[in-house]
């Protein structure tokens, strides 16, 4: 009898004491300095739920609202010095962005901006083999835009996919039939298996990217279009199912 796999990333295929470390944030309650959300945290819950399946919930971290501070976050991320070499570090943001940052909860006006330059030092200082961040959030894709070296001049190393809901000039869009966002649903649906194109029970990054990114295209009628980028091959598998 076939008996299907639950999702998996692709770190505990290749061995069994590997490990899954990830801090989900979704913020859509703000602290006044800037217009409420509505999805956010529903996605983030989504996301949280997903890793949850097969990952060890010691090793996973969900800040929403009020917990989705500036402080909390990178106090979250600490957890990523925990990684071996052969684990995975995962970091989701679902709120509020602007160019060069992720908006946290206590945004005040700007004082406590979650800069792009500090998620990417956040992942340099892991020795996880593979990094992983998720972002829905407006202007996202000035993720890959930096005014001054984020990392010192040195490679974040390993397998680094930045997959950002939209791209640096756009705005990321909320679903109002199914209080989602477009880039969290499809990301999600992508994981779970819909993004298979040549139907093996494995997602390549390659897939997930083709899936999203044409999937939240069509949904947008072009107004959002999802970018992938970074350091790793485009047949890495980020899911089994």
């Amino acid at each position: 009898m076939k008996i299907k796999l639950s999702l998996l990333f692709l770190v505990l295929c290749l061995s069994f004491q590997a490990k899954t470390y990830a801090v989900i944030v979704g913020v859509e309650k703000y602290d006044g300095s800037i217009r409420d959300l509505s999805a956010c945290v529903e996605d983030a819950q989504r996301m949280y739920n997903l890793l949850a399946k097969d990952n060890s919930k010691e090793n996973l971290i969900l800040l929403t609202d009020a917990a989705a501070t500036k402080q909390n976050i990178l106090a979250a991320m600490q957890i990523f010095k925990k990684a071996d070499t052969d684990d995975t570090v995962i970091f989701y943001f679902s709120g509020h962005g602007a160019p060069y940052l992720f908006c946290p909860q206590n945004l005040s006006g700007g004082k406590f901006a979650l800069w792009h330059t500090e998620i990417k030092n956040a992942f340099r200082q892991s020795k996880a083999k593979i990094k992983l961040c998720f972002a829905d959030a407006c202007y996202s894709g000035s993720i890959k835009i930096t005014k001054k070296p984020s990392i010192s001049g040195q490679a974040v190393g390993g397998n680094v996919i930045i997959f950002m809901s939209s791209s640096k000039d756009q705005t990321s869009i909320e679903s109002r039939n199914y209080n989602t966002g477009y880039f969290t649903s499809f990301l999600i649906k992508g994981l779970n298996g819909l993004a298979d194109a040549d139907k093996n029970q494995q997602v390549t990054a390659y897939e997930l990217f083709r899936y999203v990114r044409d999937n939240v295209d069509r949904a947008s009628r072009g107004k959002q279009t999802p970018e992938m980028f970074g350091k790793f091959d485009k047949n890495l598998v980020i899911s089994q199912y």
